[in-house]
């Protein structure tokens, strides 16, 4: 039956392209409204029967290409002609309708598929969003442990060089110093790690500040040197500072499903903790939707063809029907 449906859809588009090209006669081009499309639609059942009681139908099967097959047969012709359409029109109107319907049932089955996708998508980047947050919960308790453990041993050595008779005075404030200059901070054991880059980030560009300040007031460097040293220093606070955020750009979501896609297949294949059967699993199902977007259209390609917009819309708001109508056995 699929073999059948599938040869029957090629067969039907054929006939149509054939069917447009060919027809000459009689407003055969002109666009059908409302009106025309419910007569054609009241009509079609009674002109399918007629196929069926004179034993022109492959099979039995209710199809709209073998209908179309019977444009040069003159007892059908004449028998349109007695219910007083207009031979070429009334195939018009059959492939027109034919082959919007097969494009509008491809789309109806991409936005089923595109709608799997986005909810499939939505619910990986939840449990990402979950995943995520316990790992940066676990990295801040560790870090929070690391640091208490650091501060402890900070204290106690700094104790015991403050109590140490051993050093000289000059050295021990030296030594003092330095520790404090270096002491652990529990301040920023809570910060995530885009909050701990930034303010790495801050305090490298107030060290590169305070050294460019420091070598213009230096009297002992001699100007070209000096010249020199700071044009370094600019260079690299420029590499150092934030980079402003570039405006977003348009693009195509098909393009930007894939590319999720894809990021998330890299990120299960490196991942280590998940079960071998379970990341085949997952990584199955992102690969059948990446071939599914892989084989639909662009989402801006023109799949109408020669179907006017108003024909196309009379199609897509009864499709329902049309395929009960010309498709039953579906």
């Amino acid at each position: 039956m699929k073999t059948r449906r599938l040869f029957g859809s090629l067969l039907a588009l054929l006939l149509c392209c054939s069917g447009v090209a060919s027809a000459g006669t009689a407003q055969p081009r002109q666009p059908f409204d409302e009106t025309e499309f419910n007569r054609f639609m009241a009509d079609y059942p009674a002109a399918s029967q007629w196929l069926t009681e004179k034993g022109q139908r492959y099979g039995g099967v209710n199809s709209p290409w073998v209908l179309s097959g019977m444009r040069y047969d003159r007892d059908f012709v004449k028998y349109l002609q007695e219910k007083g359409w207009n031979a070429e029109r009334f195939f018009y109107l059959l492939d027109h309708i034919n082959m919007g319907l097969l494009t509008s049932q491809a789309e109806a089955r991409h936005d089923a598929m595109r709608a799997r996708l986005d909810q499939q998508k939505e619910k990986m980047q939840t449990q990402m969003a979950d995943s995520q947050k316990k790992w940066q919960e676990q990295m801040r308790e560790q870090t929070r442990s690391s640091l208490e453990t650091a501060q402890s041993q900070w204290s106690a050595q700094r104790a015991r060089i403050a109590n140490d008779p051993r050093i000289a005075p000059p050295d021990k404030q030296r030594i003092l110093a330095q520790m404090d200059r270096a002491q652990p901070s529990l301040q920023n054991a809570s910060a995530t790690p885009e909050e701990r880059q930034a303010q790495m980030q801050t305090q490298r560009q107030a060290w590169l500040t305070e050294q460019k300040q420091q070598i213009a007031n230096n009297p002992t460097i001699p100007p070209p040197q000096k010249q020199e040293m700071i044009a370094q220093l600019d260079r690299a606070m420029a590499a150092n500072a934030p980079q402003a955020p570039q405006p977003a750009t348009p693009a195509d979501p098909q393009a930007q499903q894939k590319q999720w896609l894809e990021a998330r297949m890299a990120e299960l294949r490196n991942n280590t903790w998940l079960h071998p059967a379970q990341k085949q699993q997952q990584l199955n199902q992102l690969q059948q939707m990446l071939d599914a977007l892989h084989s639909a259209p662009p989402q801006n390609q023109d799949s109408q063809g020669l179907i006017p917009a108003q024909e196309n819309t009379l199609i897509k708001n009864n499709r329902q029907k049309l395929t009960e109508m010309f498709f039953p056995e579906m």
